[in-house]
């Protein structure tokens, strides 16, 4: 490849941005804006071009160090055919087209066919082959006239373009197949709303695209004469290319009449954008410039070749190491797909005259890849793929060990002597709010089984330590004047509401104050903002939220000498003195009452803390199984830290996977830190959780687990949909359930943990199978239904993807699946809890009681992904005499002793945890912190024996 160090430098260059690029992109905030980013992408690294060219003299490239009109006469026999005066337009022309392409295919990815890319360097290789431009040995040797027929026929076939085209397409094809082993998303192509044959086909012209770009693109850099003019020849390029792109941007965004990047109220959107281009834009200006320098110095095919033979031998090699796990249920196929890219880019190196490759002797990546084959080789097979036991059975273990540990943690105190000191050693020594021994009393009183462990309550109100009492005060004023906001009044020991007109909303404000009576008169007077609707509404960026909680922790640390006692007189202060002026309380809050979806993504991601994997941008790969997103918290394929699982800054692909993330948010977001409780919320945001009682009547269920169906039930509203984008209908977490029981197609495939017989002993293995196949032995359910005919499209688009099915009763059933609403947690969680049935559970929302649930021991926890809801319904249900699977029947026996287990720790602790009575003591505790945060003395208040 190389002839000096500069050129090998050149390579450096090139393949170190390619492979940056390449990882980088998988999370980008560019995606969102895929025009703009295109065009400043290209304007700055034209830009940079035109500054490179200052320094050519100093730059690696084809001429040496120092440009020569002696070197590039000695180049004209390898030069490539004059350009033609079209061929600049062209190229500007086509890379906008091709920009194009990639935009069009971004929107229906799930649609798109992995790999195809790979396929590149033959259409370069074709088009050496028809050109008959072979690539000249070059040899310092002197000719031998009577060199044997063998060894002529061995040089003809190196040099041949057949034998180069035939090496491009075997390890190109190798690098597609090593794609095929990629999981898929549950991110379904809809064969209603996609155009799968389309998005297939102009992925194939895009990839033809690329190799014209690439070969007039040679053809105009090596005919200019000097490394300036073809620096400055290329930075024309890219920016008259970028000033296409604008006139496209500008183009959409007026006729969509849609805000530019920057130009909204939020914040912190506009900066990780412009960090994103700011950084991408320097690895494309060191790919596109070193790419350059390089095809002038070599052939286009060089770098090309080299570039798509790393990314197929970092994918089989990755492939390899996932052997045993659920992502590679094969060891076979991964070794032969490693061995062709390897053989067939050893024969390309040969065919192509390649001495080095980047810094890498030819003979020295031979036996390179040969120990990397042989050490997969070895590692496949010693790497076990049976599995002893089910990890079920393990993690039903472990989370009752850990129940019962739970319940020994947050019940250590029986007396009150023992609650305050068990309170200080959890609190960094820190007193009880005042009334704490009234609040022990009741909890007593209440037979609550938890009095020492309410770390929610503590999460929550941690923020607000850090905010002066004023700030609160001015945030609450605010809330009172939004809509759907109750406000609850305490004043001198009496509690009331502001009587909001939706009669719905008023039922759960008389419930809210109705348990607040119950200890009224030991709190302090106070007035508390509630959101009566589902779907949360404060999301404050991290770094905002950390530095609330590092000031709160400061203040808390400088604790006084002695504690005071807080009289009626200081209640009484609180309520009316220090009036606030609301002509001056004007906070910065940023509030929009529509938020699209993109951006309701975005400001999620600033919710993240830095460095986190969603920190770094939403991710655009929706037809991909993110494996390293679920890795965190699962054990295998099963979902195991449920804590875990709920926190979304490590798995940034759930923001494409949920309706609360792919619908728009249709009422107000505030980005400052306000006191607004709610029932329910993601880790993303700061709403106070707050115990609510929903005005809905369930039945006691009364029939035994075994007389149930043995079933896996879930059945939704339509009419709960009440708006669907495109993202919602294939992405979000009803739809994609539904699909995948009911609409899987032929090449939709899931990896399931089966039984087999090895030597006569029971073993588990992972298999790749059909999903229809899978969904025959289980019996799933899931379905939508509609009471009323459609009148609206999204009720007709439902119904035309997924149909309606007639209403049924969910706990006549074994399994009741429980998903969100699109704005909140399952409505029937509790009910269910409280059946015969077993709760399986799949949410991303906290409510009050969320931290007294434990996953595999009150219910059975399915990831929102759901890869492994077949693995996890067949250990309870059992496959065996329930038909054939890959071509055999099944032996794995159903675990409905588990499932029986489940239902019955479910119900016994829901009637002993999470009662009425224990919403009461919860919001006592909650009520009788808060009283003390909004207080003006509360680093001196607090509860002494």
């Amino acid at each position: 490849m190389a002839r000096d160090g500069g050129s090998r430098l050149t390579a450096v260059c090139f393949l170190a941005s390619y492979i940056w690029l390449s990882c980088s992109l998988q999370r980008h905030s560019l995606i969102d804006q895929p025009r703009l980013s295109s065009f400043l992408l290209l304007f700055i690294s034209g830009a940079t071009a035109f500054v490179a060219s200052l320094f050519s003299k100093w730059l690696p490239g084809a001429d040496g160090r120092f440009d020569s009109e002696a070197v590039l006469k000695g180049m004209q026999s390898s030069l490539p055919h004059r350009p033609r005066r079209f061929y600049v337009p062209c190229i500007i022309f086509l890379i906008v087209f091709r920009l194009e392409i990639i935009h069009r295919v971004m929107r229906d990815f799930q649609c798109a066919t992995e790999g195809v890319e790979a396929f590149l360097p033959v259409l370069l290789a074709a088009h050496e082959f028809f050109s008959h431009r072979t690539a000249q040995i070059v040899s310092d040797d002197p000719e031998d006239m009577w060199g044997s027929p063998l060894e002529d026929f061995k040089n003809w076939l190196i040099s041949s373009p057949i034998t180069l085209l035939f090496s491009t397409t075997l390890f190109s094809y190798g690098v597609f197949m090593a794609g095929d082993f990629t999981t898929r998303s549950t991110y379904f192509c809809s064969t209603l709303m996609n155009q799968s044959s389309f998005i297939v086909l102009i992925q194939w012209l895009g990839v033809f695209t690329d190799a014209v770009i690439l070969i007039m693109l040679w053809r105009v850099l090596s005919w200019a004469r000097t490394t300036k003019s073809r620096l400055r020849t290329l930075g024309g390029i890219l920016v008259l290319a970028s000033v296409g792109v604008s006139f496209l941007w500008m183009a959409t965004r007026v006729s969509q009449h849609q805000e530019i990047i920057g130009h909204h109220p939020f914040r912190g959107i506009g900066s990780l954008y412009f960090f994103d281009v700011s950084s991408t834009a320097l690895l494309v200006s060191t790919l596109v410039i070193s790419t350059a320098l390089w095809i002038c110095d070599s052939t286009i095919l060089e770098p090309t070749a080299i570039a798509t033979f790393t990314s197929g031998l970092l994918a089989s090699i990755q492939n390899v190491l996932l052997i045993g796990t659920y992502q590679q249920t094969s060891a076979g196929q991964p070794l032969v797909v490693l061995f062709v890219i390897s053989v067939g880019f050893i024969l390309f190196t040969y065919a192509n005259n390649m001495r080095w490759i980047v810094v890498f002797k030819r003979v020295f990546l031979m036996l390179l890849l040969t120990s990397i084959f042989i050490t997969s080789t070895i590692f496949a097979a010693v790497r076990s793929k049976n599995l002893d036991r089910h990890p079920v059975d393990d993690l039903v273990y472990k989370n009752r060990v850990e129940a019962d540990r739970w319940l020994r943690h947050a019940t250590v105190s029986t007396t009150l002597k023992l609650a305050v000191t068990e309170y200080k050693d959890r609190h960094q020594g820190r007193d009880p709010p005042p009334n704490f021994d009234k609040w022990f009393e009741f909890a007593q009183q209440r037979k609550s089984v938890v009095i020492d462990r309410f770390d929610q309550i503590e999460r929550d109100i941690l923020p607000f330590w850090g905010m002066k009492q004023r700030k609160i005060q001015e945030g609450l004023e605010k809330l009172k004047g939004l809509p759907d906001i109750g406000i609850i009044t305490i004043v001198d020991g009496k509690a009331s509401h502001n009587q909001p007109p939706d009669p719905v909303q008023r039922v759960v404000l008389d419930e809210a104050v109705s348990m607040i009576s119950a200890f009224v008169q030991h709190l302090p007077n106070m007035s508390i903002a509630i959101n009566l609707k589902e779907r949360p509404r404060i999301l404050v960026p991290w770094d905002d939220i950390h530095r609330f909680i590092m000031a709160g922790s400061k203040s808390r640390l400088q604790l006084l000498p002695y504690r005071s006692r807080r009289g009626p007189e200081d209640d009484h202060k609180l309520a009316e003195g220090n009036p606030i002026d609301v002509s001056r309380a004007i906070l910065g809050s940023v509030a929009q009452p529509y938020v699209s979806p993109k951006k309701f993504r975005q400001l999620e991601a600033l919710a993240c803390p830095p460095g986190s994997a969603a920190r770094g941008g939403v991710q655009w790969d929706v037809r991909d199984f993110c494996s390293s997103c679920v890795r965190p918290h699962s054990e295998g394929q099963f979902l195991q830290d449920w804590e875990m699982f709920l926190d979304p800054c490590h798995q940034p692909d759930v923001f494409n996977l949920h309706d609360l993330h792919t619908t728009p948010h249709l009422h107000d977001l505030h980005q400052d830190l306000l006191p607004l409780f709610s029932r329910s919320k993601t880790d993303s945001f700061n709403d106070i959780l707050i115990p609510l009682i929903q005005p809905v009547n369930h039945e006691r269920d009364e029939t035994a687990f075994n007389q149930k169906k043995d079933i896996v039930f879930w059945q939704g509203d339509a009419r709960d949909s009440q708006i669907i984008t495109p993202q919602s209908l294939l992405g979000g977490h009803r739809h994609r359930l539904v699909h995948l029981a009911n609409n899987a197609s032929t090449v939709d495939e899931v990896s399931m943990l089966l039984g087999v017989q090895v030597n006569g002993k029971d073993k588990f293995r992972y298999e790749e199978t059909q999903v229809k196949e899978a969904n025959g032995p289980l019996p799933f359910e899931f379905s939508f239904t509609n009471s009323e005919p459609c009148e609206d499209a999204n009720c007709h688009l439902l119904q035309q993807e997924f149909g309606f099915k007639e209403p049924g009763r969910a706990l006549d059933n074994r399994y009741v699946m429980l998903l969100d609403t699109v704005d909140g947690p399952p409505p029937d969680l509790l009910p269910t809890l409280r059946s015969n049935s077993v709760p399986v559970l799949s949410s991303i929302f906290r409510e009050w009681y969320t931290e007294r649930l434990m996953p595999w021991v009150h219910f059975v926890p399915i990831d929102l992904r759901y890869h492994a809801l077949h693995s996890t319904m067949a250990y309870f249900i059992g496959l065996k005499n329930r038909g054939s699977i890959n071509g055999r029947p099944q032996l794995m026996e159903g675990r409905q002793e588990d499932a029986r287990w489940i239902a019955e720790q479910g119900r016994k602790w829901a009637d002993k945890a999470i009662r009425r009575e224990d919403m009461e003591v919860y919001l006592f505790r909650l009520l009788l912190e808060w009283g003390r945060v909004i207080d003006e003395n509360r680093d001196n208040l607090g509860f002494v024996l």
